[in-house]
């Protein structure tokens, strides 16, 4: 009982440190990625990825990030530590549909890094309130047929090529009409580095602490053009040559 007890008092510590950072947080941004893309992003943060693993099969998550306005609220508790064993059991939906892909960090450094900076922040809503929770939710979020960006895709007639490619207005549309979208979202690109072809990256959306859809403070297009001719690869093609 009085280790118990000890845990008890712990875990409350930790949440009312997490409250007492709270930024007042109005929103989520729910930030989702293209594995080919994310691959070809590596050389550009210096960092190395071969192949995108086979469990792997469609977008993955990027994050689940606490936002005030166009502010994210970040890092807002430092004790709170990053617990692999708390979300051990998560592994294998982790790995398929949140994957660090950067074979030269950590496996678990993708995780330990949307933990402290964004899920010590979330921590002050219920659904989020501790580690196992936000990981969860993220990767239900991740699931459910409504926020299926490939799906979306796929429904406007926009599917992987290595040849074809699409205009960024095109994949605006088909994803805002498929998600029930009338507000501001966020896409980002790439650019393969060999070829200078520019790659569809992440979608961002806005999510009330309800978890319904809600408005981006503006819509934004990042590190593409709206000329830009956008190539979508096969998720285990990451080269296209």
């Amino acid at each position: 009982m009085a280790v118990r007890g000890i845990v008890i008092v712990l875990s409350l510590s930790l949440i009312n440190t997490a409250i007492s950072w709270d930024k007042k947080w109005t929103f989520f941004v729910f930030a989702q990625q293209w594995p080919p893309s994310v691959c070809n992003s590596a050389s550009h943060l210096k960092h190395k990825c071969k192949a995108v693993p086979n469990q792997v099969k469609t977008w993955t998550v990027h994050g689940l990030w606490p936002n005030l306005g166009k502010k994210s609220i970040e890092n807002c508790n430092h004790k709170w530590h990053f617990n692999w064993d708390q979300i051990q059991s998560l592994e294998k939906q982790l790995n398929a549909s949140w994957p660090n892909l950067f074979i030269d960090t950590d496996h678990t450094g993708l995780w330990k890094h949307e933990w402290t900076t964004h899920g010590t922040c979330a921590a002050t809503l219920k659904a989020t309130d501790n580690q196992l929770r936000y990981f969860q939710k993220a990767l239900s979020l991740n699931s459910i047929a409504a926020f299926n960006p490939q799906k979306a895709l796929e429904k406007a007639g926009i599917t992987p090529s290595c040849s074809k490619a699409y205009s960024i207005y095109a994949i605006q549309a088909a994803v805002k009409k498929y998600f029930k979208i009338n507000t501001s979202m966020t896409i980002a690109c790439t650019r393969q580095r060999h070829t200078g072809r520019t790659l569809l990256m992440e979608i961002h959306i806005a999510l009330l602490k309800t978890f319904n859809v809600t408005a981006m403070p503006k819509d934004e297009i990042l590190f593409c053009k709206p000329a830009d001719k956008i190539f979508i690869f096969p998720v285990h093609n990451i080269d296209c040559f």
